[in-house]
This record gives structure tokens, sequence and C-alpha cells, in this order.
């Protein structure tokens, strides 16, 4: 159904936003009169691979293995491909990298012979719960994590936290548009400030934090509807626990804590173990 693939492409939407460039030939032939067509990727870690399979099988393209960065990328190059991606994702796209992707939408209106000339769109500034927008762009740039204080005997005491963290630089690197509205449409969605961070070589980043009950309350009514698809939804899963525990007063039992501490113990780059059923949903998404 079309909203079916308005998730699809609101989802890919996201993900490529955070994770995907567009690279735009200047000529249209080499000088040996090979075509040069634009190419749309979108980069995973190497966990990633079985999602990046059934991507490849919902829209098509190339997997490739880039072993020195410990990442496979997904390149569509082909123009039947790129019409289909600009078809998807057209209308969805909420970030100063809309520029890049309109370029290929000129590329595509002025070198191929496609029925209909595509239109090019505004960045959406739809409310941030209307769509799986979101849900892709935190598979690229968002976190969760379990936080259990310690005092200063070692024991634990009873602050236990579930996060949520989004960090985005402050600038587009290519149009040096600010990411701004984008990302105080999403503090907004979930009702938190907007606020900055700096790291690697005193460079700002802004920074969206979501611990609060409320807050998180929001959150996890979103991802319940237009869930992850990455191994991230296995921290998600851990985090909703968390959130739950804390929610019912049960953080607060010595089992409960206990709990937590075994979920924290588990998530991120302490996972080893992967399940993938949750795949399937992607085919009618």
């Amino acid at each position: 159904t079309k909203n079916q693939s308005r998730n699809l492409g609101s989802y890919l939407a996201g993900l490529w936003e955070g994770d995907g460039h567009i690279w735009i030939p200047k000529t249209t032939h080499s000088p040996s009169g090979k075509k040069y067509n634009p190419h749309f990727v979108i980069t995973f870690d190497d966990k990633q691979y079985p999602l990046i399979l059934i991507l490849k099988s919902l829209i098509g393209g190339n997997i490739r293995h880039k072993k020195d960065n410990h990442a496979y990328t997904l390149s569509i190059t082909s123009i039947t491909g790129l019409i289909n991606i600009i078809s998807l994702l057209n209308g969805l796209l909420r970030t100063p990298k809309l520029y890049k992707f309109n370029q290929l939408i000129d590329w595509i209106n002025n070198n191929t012979e496609h029925s209909t000339k595509f239109i090019k769109y505004e960045a959406d500034i739809s409310d941030i719960n209307s769509n799986a927008w979101f849900s892709g762009f935190t598979e690229a740039d968002g976190s969760f994590d379990i936080r259990i204080s310690l005092i200063e005997t070692g024991a634990i005491k009873n602050r236990i936290a579930a996060r949520y963290r989004l960090e985005q630089r402050m600038r587009d690197p290519e149009t040096n548009q600010s990411y701004e509205s984008v990302l105080n449409l999403i503090a907004q969605g979930f009702g938190v400030n907007l606020g900055t961070t700096v790291h690697n070589k005193d460079i700002n980043y802004y920074l969206i934090s979501i611990s609060s009950n409320k807050s998180r309350l929001l959150l996890a009514n979103y991802f319940n509807k237009y869930p992850l698809f990455s191994s991230k939804r296995l921290n998600y899963n851990d985090w909703y626990t968390c959130h739950n525990l804390i929610i019912s007063g049960d953080h607060l039992t010595d089992l409960g804590r206990n709990k937590a501490l075994k979920l924290k113990e588990g998530m991120n780059s302490k996972r080893s173990y992967y399940n993938w059923d949750h795949l399937v949903q992607l085919n009618t998404y």
C-alpha cells in the first residue's frame, strides 16, 4: 500500500540523511566513452549486514565491503534504481542534505527520458512523530544507554537512568547550512531542549538528550510505532525494559537494580547476541 512504501521511504530518508551521500558526475561520459551515472550511497557498520541484504532486495543496488573501515556500502547507480529511490524519498527529507538530493533530481530530469519530471520539494517540517524518518535517522546517529550511578565506596546507589542521545554536527560541510531547525523539530517532538556538546578537537555538535520519564514515554511511543531495524533495535528493547522498570518503580528494588545492571552489561559494544527475526517486517513496511 502507499502508506507502507511511505513508511519505507521516510525510514530510508532518515537513514540516508544520517549515513549517506550522493555523488554527481561532472560530465556524462568518461574519455573512453563510458557513461557516468550518479551514485546514491548509504554506509553501514559491518554488524548490519543482514539489514543491508534485505534493503538491497527492496531497493536494489550493489553492496561493497570496506574492510578497513569495518563498513558496508549499498550503492544505487542504475537509472531505474535512481528514479525509484527519488520516487520513494522525494518530499520526505528534512536536513541540509536535501540540497544534494535535489541535485540528483536535476541530473535525472536533465539527462534521462523518464516520463514525468520530478518536482523538487522544500525540507519537510511536519511533526517528527508523523512518520518513520526519525527512526532511520536514529539508526545512523542515535544511541540508547542505561546509566547506573555508584557512590564513592563503589556500592550502587538508587540512581538508574535510561537515556537516548543524538549528536549531530552543527553545519553541513558542503552547503554550510545549519542543522538547527531539524534538530529543534526533534527536540520539540519529545519535549526536550536542544543542547550542544564539544568534542573531537573542539568541534561543536548539537545534542539531544532524553532521560526524563515524560520524554522517554513519548520516545517509546514513537519507536513502538516506527521501529528500528538495525541491531540498535536490540539496544532499544533493553532500554525499553529499563524504562519500564523505572516507570513502575521496580528499579528501586534489588531485583530491579540487578536486572538493569544485566541489561546494561549486554548493550552496545558489549552485545554478543544478535537476532534479526524482525527484518521480515521490512518486506511489508
